[in-house]
């Protein structure tokens, strides 16, 4: 620990602890978060999230302090968002990817989206002419992640496969009937 006035000889903090209403141990990692603080040792971010933390821990009102420390929060600058045309771009590898969302996140690697992408050019056919590499890729992620990657698990990465590639022929059917419909 650090030095502070405000730091007992049990680890307790007073500022936290009076805006707490009890007892609030802190940690090495806090008072160092503190003392870098525009107001060190004082009513600040970390101190009330301390304080918060305590009172809802003991089910305690938090209005207050919430209230409190949206005040100290420093101001977001209201960005527009960015949105990625890829993401929204119709193609095998997008209903592959919303199929697989519900239980795996997207690589670390940037694999993921890439495939999508590659996916995604090649078409309906070109996914039809390379099941077996998406496949792979499939299990290969599935390796990776340490999730099964047997033979049971490839008939069902190959069923996925094929199954968004026919759900993306199906929605372009679909939209082509719409946009073509005579009357």
């Amino acid at each position: 620990m650090i030095y502070c006035p405000h730091l007992t000889p049990d680890n307790q903090c007073e500022v936290a602890a009076g805006m707490a209403g009890c007892k609030v141990r802190t940690s090495p990692a806090a008072c160092n978060a503190c003392q870098n603080e525009t107001n060190p040792r004082a009513i600040n971010v970390v101190t009330i999230g301390m304080a918060l933390v305590n009172k809802r821990r003991r089910k305690r009102d938090v209005g207050e302090l919430s209230a409190m420390l949206a005040n100290y929060m420093p101001d977001r600058d209201e960005l527009p968002a960015t949105l990625k045309i890829a993401d929204y771009r119709p193609g095998p590898g997008n209903e592959l990817k919303k199929m697989l969302a519900w239980f795996a996140k997207p690589s670390e690697t940037r694999n993921c989206e890439t495939r999508v992408e590659t996916m995604n050019d090649w078409g309906v056919e070109g996914c039809l002419r390379n099941v077996d590499t998406i496949t792979e890729w499939l299990l290969e992620e599935a390796q990776l992640r340490g999730m099964p990657h047997e033979r049971f698990t490839r008939v069902i990465a190959k069923s996925l496969v094929n199954t968004a590639i026919r759900r993306n022929k199906g929605s372009r059917t679909q939209k082509l009937a719409i946009t073509c419909d005579p009357s």
